[in-house]
């Protein structure tokens, strides 16, 4: 069963940030094929938060996506892609 990804605006804006040439596109391929796994089975991140998912993304990528699952609609949403070297008060504060 297959749970459709939505992506908060702030991931979103995370990820823009991220589309620089050569690099970028590296990266658009490896997210869209992480978040296709987030998708088919998204309980199998560790939780960060009681309602909060963490998941790595495969190496070279260091960044954490931080994610909740909603049952009812069969939704993961994408709350943050999140660089490893990023201030984490910062992350804190976007997911209260």
């Amino acid at each position: 069963m297959t749970f459709k990804v939505i992506a908060e605006a702030e991931a979103k804006r995370d990820w823009n940030d991220l589309r620089q040439p050569g690099v970028g596109l590296r990266f658009d391929g490896a997210i869209r094929t992480f978040l296709q796994t987030l998708a088919n089975r998204p309980d199998r991140f560790r939780l960060a938060t009681r309602l909060t998912r963490l998941a790595r993304m495969p190496k070279p990528w260091p960044y954490l996506v931080y994610l909740t699952i909603n049952r009812e609609f069969r939704e993961v949403k994408v709350l943050s892609i999140w660089h490893c070297k990023r201030n984490p008060a910062e992350l804190r504060k976007r997911l209260k």
